[in-house]
């Protein structure tokens, strides 16, 4: 199989001008082009084109071929937001080879990236759209049809010249560029989809943002679904995950239930599949890729116990720790019900020696604040061998060692960036 990857340069995008290049290789193209990380303060440097040209002027009347796929994701704070680690997770479930870069307008509160494809044979602009349509589709059904809302129209550009890895120097934290292997995109295969999905959509913005603390409409019903699951993991079995992941998109989303929206690709029956069998399908694949984000993330924590006192009191990012609770503490809230705040020291890794809080709900409270606190209790019960979730019992955890994921909170109106305790893994 022919591997080279055929493309053209920009020493600036102010130019028109290009070079056409080849490389031996995909991971040849990422080292040469994608791997080295520049910092300026402007929004300048040097660009790539995933085709490559009769004559060397960047316009689409002269591409002879495209070799690869951009994905643009360019969102925004308001919108259902897609993580670099979801698109990551679904391309290696997916066996794709692939490059993901941060871009230069890339933060913490906001992560807009750059997913770079390879074809295993150049496209003719002619049935370029069609394939790319048909790998945004498929990575899309991972990714639970939000990839369509927040990326660039620009992928279905043959002529469009994309900015290398450049970073303003007050955005270093979380710019990232890196290369996974797999196979590249089949574009026969893509070809024969026949597909159109997205090519006429108005996408680059979510049209209706999801208000805070609901989860209602379609950006919001997967993102309720994806809590009800992190807070099982290692708890329940996949069987158990699923079973409870249909019980809930049934009662919360009675009648517009997720599973059965068939916008998404992987939702819609198949041929003598009906309606039932079809959203049980699609619920066990997002609970499987779910999961396997999860337990890929999970295996890289270091297990090194370390007492020390804490280095910074900077925010930290989202990560995986281990933990012991230092105190639990009863109280009461203004309106008079049940709270706990619990206070725990993380003892591994390099946010070693840092506390995180948890505050825990019990009667008199809202019910879902209720229900929330009721699972973490479960969660620290098992992790801890409690004889019961009771705040009475939770005390009898103190100074345990458990596995935690740390949750960063981003500041907003004007009230800085905070930690707490996102979930409590019990199962290996």
């Amino acid at each position: 199989m022919d591997t080279t990857i055929k493309y053209a340069i920009q020493g600036t995008a102010e130019t028109r001008y290009v070079q056409n290049r080849e490389t031996r290789s995909f991971r040849e193209f990422f080292d040469t082009t994608l791997a080295n990380q520049r910092i300026s303060e402007l929004k300048d440097g040097s660009t790539f084109t995933p085709s490559y040209f009769r004559t060397p002027e960047r316009n689409i009347d002269n591409v002879i071929a495209t070799s690869m796929v951009v994905f643009d994701i360019d969102q925004k704070p308001d919108d259902d937001q897609v993580g670099l680690e979801e698109v990551e997770d679904a391309l290696i479930d997916m066996n794709i080879e692939h490059a993901v870069y941060t871009s230069f307008s890339n933060t913490a509160e906001c992560p807009r990236f750059r997913v770079v494809l390879p074809l295993d044979t150049p496209v003719h602009p002619d049935a370029f759209q069609s394939v790319a349509a048909a790998a945004l589709e498929a990575l899309d059904e991972f990714l639970d049809g939000r990839l369509l809302k927040v990326i660039d129209g620009c992928w279905r550009e043959t002529s469009r010249c994309y900015y290398t890895f450049t970073t303003h120097p007050d955005r270093r934290n979380g710019a990232i560029s890196f290369y996974n292997p797999g196979r590249p995109l089949n574009a026969l295969e893509l070809k024969m989809a026949h597909s159109s999905y997205g090519i006429d959509a108005e996408y680059t913005k979510t049209q209706k943002p999801r208000a805070p603390g609901t989860a209602a409409g379609a950006q919001g019903r997967s993102m309720e679904l994806n809590r009800i699951l992190g807070g099982m993991f290692r708890s329940a079995t996949e069987s158990q995950i699923v079973g409870k992941i249909l019980q809930v998109d049934q009662e919360q989303n009675n009648g517009n239930e997720y599973f059965r929206d068939q916008s998404y690709a992987r939702h819609r029956p198949r041929p003598g599949e009906s309606a039932d069998t079809a959203a049980l399908r699609a619920c066990r694949s997002w609970v499987k890729s779910h999961l396997n984000w999860l337990r890929r993330k999970a295996k890289g924590i270091d297990t090194t116990i370390i007492n020390r006192q804490a280095q910074t009191k900077a925010p930290m990012p989202t990560h995986e720790a281990l933990i012991k609770l230092k105190d639990f503490k009863p109280g009461k809230t203004k309106s008079g019900g049940d709270t706990a705040l619990a206070e725990f020291e993380i003892v591994s890794g390099e946010h070693a020696g840092r506390h995180v809080w948890h505050r825990f709900y019990g009667q008199g409270n809202h019910p879902t604040a209720i229900k929330i606190s009721n699972e973490m209790l479960e969660k620290l019960k098992t992790a801890a061998n409690l004889p019961s979730a009771s705040f009475n019992d939770a005390l009898k955890a103190r100074d345990v060692v458990i596995h935690a994921r740390i949750k960063l909170k981003p500041g907003t109106n004007g009230f800085p960036s905070q930690n707490e305790v996102g979930t409590f893994f019990t199962q290996a």
